[in-house]
């Protein structure tokens, strides 16, 4: 007689009750323990090991850990990229600054973006915009850029900077609308990208509500070249130029976004969270009740 009088079909005949292990009070009975119990050859821990194995459950929980994974490794790469990035505009940002030549190309305004230039011209206030709202330190206000018209009529769009809301009339703020030539020193920048929910500008109202490089270039006739004056380092000459409605500059630093690193651990730890999750299944002993109700239901027959 076999040492394992009991197979998978006679497993399956049977029904499991609950009894007392080591733990205090009644438990349910393992596939394993069970099949131990009657002396049952291994077919039925192998029946529940590609139970759990190929189950939907499982599956489903597989592809988390691997896709969270997958982002975590992207992150690491848009990281190293960020970091680049931010260590290359460092560099430009503190160079000396160069003479902007009278005729650029795009090649030539993503080659030195971040860079300080020097610009020399005077200001046609006429065609002068203001964009808004926006707000500094919680003060309500405007952004104004102004074409800049050099040596040879060419123009330029100058962000001057922001003003309060109350200097909007450019009668309130005449120590702003000098017309003697000036020598700008600014930031050349890329044209920034307008906000999905940010109503499009309307050139004839005079209405801009974004800094729309394009529309603006075509409405006062000047080259799609932006710069950005840069807020002076004093901080009385600062409280000064925005009492008198002098346009108050980007700053010096420039704050460039990089959450990579937090979305690389929130990746990452999502990864070995699901990751520990699917071996605890694929580890934890299954209930011979509701093995053999599976088996049972996979040959067809009625619980």
């Amino acid at each position: 007689m076999s040492r394992f009088p009991f197979s998978l079909s006679a497993f399956l005949n049977r029904q499991p009750r609950a009894f007392y292990g080591w733990r205090t009070g009644p438990c349910k009975t393992s596939t394993r323990t069970y099949a131990r119990r009657l002396r049952a050859d291994d077919s039925i821990i192998e029946a529940e090991w590609k139970g759990q194995l190929y189950s939907w459950k499982t599956i489903g929980l597989c592809s988390i850990p691997l896709i969270a994974l997958g982002l975590g490794v992207w992150q690491v790469q848009r990281l190293k990229w960020k970091l680049s990035l931010l260590d290359e505009v460092n560099d430009r940002m503190h160079r000396r600054p160069i003479a902007l030549p009278l005729k650029l190309t795009t090649d030539d305004v993503n080659r030195n973006e971040y860079r300080r230039v020097l610009v020399y011209g005077v200001f046609d206030h006429d065609n002068e915009m203001l964009i808004g709202p926006r707000s500094y330190e919680a003060e309500p206000g405007f952004i104004v850029v102004t074409p800049l018209v050099r040596e040879d009529g060419s123009k330029i769009l100058v962000n001057r900077g922001w003003i309060k809301r109350e200097l909007k009339d450019p009668k309130t703020r005449p120590e702003s609308q000098t017309t003697d030539p000036v020598t700008v020193v600014a930031f050349v920048r890329k044209a920034p990208t307008k906000g999905s929910f940010t109503p499009n500008s309307d050139a004839d109202k005079g209405d801009w509500y974004s800094l729309d490089l394009e529309l603006m270039a075509k409405h006062t006739n000047s080259q799609q070249v932006l710069l950005e004056t840069i807020e002076p380092d004093s901080v009385a000459t600062t409280i000064y130029n925005i009492k008198k409605g002098i346009p108050l500059g980007v700053p010096q630093q420039v704050d460039i976004r990089n959450n990579h690193l937090q979305y690389l651990i929130t990746w990452f730890s999502l990864a070995a969270i699901t990751g520990g999750m699917l071996i605890y299944r694929l580890r934890r002993p299954r209930g011979a009740a509701s093995t053999i109700k599976r088996l049972r239901s996979q040959s067809g027959r009625l619980l």
